[in-house]
């Protein structure tokens, strides 16, 4: 079973959001097939834009060229490890909080329990005028937060995503080609650790004990600045020692929702005896609703309350429009395809964040150029085989180059698959496929699908990277996609 903070992550972001294609993984067969033109008829309108003519050619006219398939996928992905919130409230104890006057209001924050550092009692005792060893320990202390910090920029974050996806093709002969329609609803969500490094020389801060120490106890200060980032704290009464840190590393939440209207068409531009090449264009309008969380992680003391409020998050609105294009070669049993997505790379941008509490140059310069999202123009190339009656395919599909989605992460997708369709078979399709992605969380998906009663599609996608969950073995990405096909 899934820890209780993955559980309460999912479900928070679940709760308020949803997303398709794009650089994630596509819905419907293409969930297994892989962002190409896989031929299945209307099932294909979801990838190249030029794809639906050359359906359309294949079909001769028939029906079952023109109709939708009504979609709705949804999965997770989260990094390798385990209560993810207890993580957030252990390692923000060292992190002094951000000044009363910054505006920092988070939810669930309770300052006069708030630790104020880590409690350093057994190395102060050991303290002597030779402060050596006592570095050597601060130093081993600051290595364990900057590890801390790593974890969480590498693997302390959790991702949902849902889909509803409804691609139609329209058919007829206007201006001699296809036309597509397009709606869906859409969107993601992602909570993630940024990191700013921990500065600490170890000559600077042995100056600062041994001066300390030189002092008459009765002019010793309560707090011994070891470094810009790096403190001792002494209580003169009981003599506790806390260690702090001064440090911008924060909690970050981004969410998208997306309503997309796409219209499409495609026709062929030229044939000869080898084969014919189908041109297509398709504009899209996007109405995309944009959230942004920030907390530092000295400002959290009840990070389950945090996550709570994120999922409440108000919604900035932006509108834009965006254009794809796309050629397919189609031979007698085999086809290759090319694609331009995103040709004129729409703009977006979350809402602002209080920068107040921010002391670091670096911080506030991530901050504020994370608040603009561009839809990256990318080249996709594909190419597919077909037996002599089409009852098997075999698929390849590359991402020319990475994209960033709006929540930060880096994708550049890698597919083979392979398809059995027989029609005259209760379940007359079958798939599998394996994706890998060649940037970002570089994770890697085996996903299996089939047709059934040639109208319902059901496609799984299981990440091979496992992690250990209260003991249990689990992947760490999972996703799955039901669809139910209609003709006219």
């Amino acid at each position: 079973m899934l820890s209780r903070s993955i559980v309460i992550a999912s479900a928070l972001l679940l709760a308020s959001t949803a997303h398709a294609a794009g650089p994630y993984q596509p819905p419907g067969a293409n969930l297994t097939l892989g962002d190409v033109s896989h031929g299945l008829r209307v099932r294909t309108a979801t990838s190249n834009p030029a794809a639906a003519a050359a359906e359309a050619a294949r079909a001769g006219g028939n029906t079952a060229a023109r109709g939708t398939v009504l979609t709705g996928a949804g999965g997770i992905e989260y990094g390798n490890v385990d209560n993810l919130f207890e993580l957030y409230d252990e390692i923000s104890g060292a992190y002094k909080p951000s000044d009363p006057d910054d505006g920092v209001d988070l939810p669930g924050q309770l300052p006069e329990q708030k630790p104020g550092g880590i409690d350093l009692g057994q190395i102060w005792n050991a303290l002597d005028p030779d402060v050596q060893a006592a570095i050597e320990t601060l130093a081993r202390e600051v290595a364990t937060q900057t590890a801390a910090l790593l974890v969480i920029g590498e693997e302390a974050y959790a991702r949902a995503w849902l889909a509803a996806d409804a691609p139609v093709v329209l058919g007829g002969n206007a201006l001699n080609g296809t036309w597509t329609f397009g709606v869906s609803w859409s969107g993601s969500s992602r909570a993630f650790g940024v990191v700013q490094a921990i500065q600490f020389d170890r000559d600077v801060a042995r100056q600062a004990l041994e001066d300390w120490f030189n002092d008459l106890p009765i002019n010793r200060p309560p707090v011994i600045e070891l470094s810009e980032e790096v403190q001792l704290v002494v209580d003169p009464v009981t003599n506790a020692v806390l260690f702090t840190l001064e440090n911008d590393s924060s909690l970050i939440s981004k969410s998208t929702q997306t309503t997309r209207l796409s219209l499409g068409y495609s026709r062929p531009a030229w044939a000869s005896e080898r084969g014919t090449l189908y041109l297509g264009a398709e504009a899209h309008a996007y109405i995309m609703e944009l959230s942004r969380y920030t907390a530092r992680l000295g400002d959290i003391t009840d990070a389950e309350a945090l996550f709570d409020e994120i999922r409440n998050a108000d919604f900035r609105t932006d509108e834009r429009l965006g254009l794809d294009v796309g050629a397919l070669w189609v031979g007698e049993n085999y086809q290759l395809g090319a694609q331009i997505t995103n040709v004129n790379e729409p703009k977006f941008t979350f809402p602002e964040v209080n920068l107040t509490p921010y002391r670091t140059a670096s911080a506030i310069q991530f901050l504020v150029g994370d608040a603009k999202y561009v839809m990256d123009r990318q080249l996709k190339l594909e190419g597919s085989w077909f037996s002599r009656e089409r009852r098997w395919s075999a698929h390849f599909g590359i991402d020319a180059d990475s994209v960033k989605d709006p929540l930060g992460d880096r994708y550049q997708w890698v597919t083979l698959s392979g398809n059995f369709s027989n029609e005259d078979s209760w379940l007359p399709g079958a798939r599998i496929g394996v994706r890998h992605n060649l940037a970002g969380t570089e994770k890697t998906y085996l996903s299996l699908g089939v047709t059934a009663f040639e109208f319902f599609n059901f496609d799984i996608s299981s990440a091979l990277d496992t992690v250990e969950i209260s003991g249990d073995t689990l992947p760490q990405g999972l996703m799955a996609s039901i669809g139910f096909r209609i003709t006219w």
